[in-house]
């Protein structure tokens, strides 16, 4: 905690506000910036849009049969749905794929600190137990995700993060779906 005041601090000094590097990959309308972690998420979708009726994700499309887009999923980072879930070193940042019908496409390992995420979470291993799961699924750690590795605070966190995330972002998205367009 004492860290977090120091970067605070420093950022303020630096002319910036003390929540900038927090911020950093909150979903914010700016897909340029975001393209590559939103193709990687949401593979399939060719165009996207940013929605912020509370709960800020990305729409991934692709052109439909009779000239119309078709929804492939929505993409949401981690950080916006699961804020209390923290790695070992701090928060994790992971954008999430997922299908209408509430099954990861995929997920993509945008940024963390953790000291052991290079042999854990950042594995293609890890992060491919996701795909096709359902957000019904237990998502836990020794059940139907391996850890991959021993980093068991950042294991723990990441798939936390991911199934607590993606289960908000499944009910509000098929709560308000009849009501879509």
């Amino acid at each position: 905690m004492k860290s977090r005041a120091w970067l605070a601090a420093l950022l303020v000094f630096a002319g910036l506000p003390a929540g900038a590097v927090a911020q950093r990959w909150r979903a914010i309308d700016d897909i340029p910036r975001y393209e590559r972690y939103l193709r990687d998420a949401l593979p399939g979708a060719e165009t996207f849009r940013f929605v912020d009726r509370g709960t800020p994700h990305y729409r991934g499309y692709r052109p439909g049969p009779n000239g119309g887009d078709t929804l492939v999923g929505l993409g949401f980072f981690t950080v916006d749905f699961a804020r209390d879930v923290r790695g070992y070193k701090g928060e994790i940042w992971m954008l999430v794929g997922m299908a209408p019908s509430g099954v990861l496409l995929d997920v993509s390992m945008v940024y963390h600190s953790e000291p052991f995420g290079y042999f854990s979470i950042d594995l293609p291993e890890f992060i491919e137990q996701f795909r096709g799961k359902s957000v019904l699924a237990p998502m836990t750690v020794g059940d139907d995700i391996d850890a991959v590795a021993r980093a068991t605070i950042t294991n723990n966190a990441a798939v936390r993060s991911i199934r607590d995330s993606a289960r908000r972002m499944a009910r509000e998205f098929l709560a308000a779906r009849p009501t879509d367009p």
